[in-house]
């Protein structure tokens, strides 16, 4: 009798954050968020603003679109950024293209 085939162990997926207005924080860094691009002025223009990224549904439930100015906030400190809607952003979490808050949760609002 030939020998069944091993499972494979899966991981379970992570659900998402529960709809509270806080969203999971994750964060990212730009090739062009650099010393070099932003004292250079031949590429100045390259060096990008701050923005955060967000799934069309958190968008969608915080009435927020592609290009608004928010503030993003977590345990007192904020920034300012601006939305950029992804499809590829898991539902309950934001990218912040810096390291300039702390925590796991943030909240997003108009600015």
């Amino acid at each position: 009798p030939a020998a069944e085939p091993a499972m494979a162990a899966f991981e379970m997926v992570p659900s998402p954050a529960a709809v509270n207005g806080r969203l999971r924080l994750g964060t990212f860094r730009s090739i062009w968020n650099a010393t070099e691009v932003k004292v250079s002025p031949a590429l100045k223009f390259l060096h990008p603003k701050l923005r955060v990224e967000m799934a069309p549904a958190d968008a969608q439930r915080l009435e927020l679109f592609q290009g608004d100015q928010v503030v993003v906030g977590s345990d007192g400190q904020t920034v300012d950024a601006t939305v950029i809607v992804r499809d590829a952003t898991p539902e309950g979490s934001v990218f912040l293209e810096t390291n300039a808050l702390d925590g796991p949760l943030v909240e997003v609002r108009r600015a």
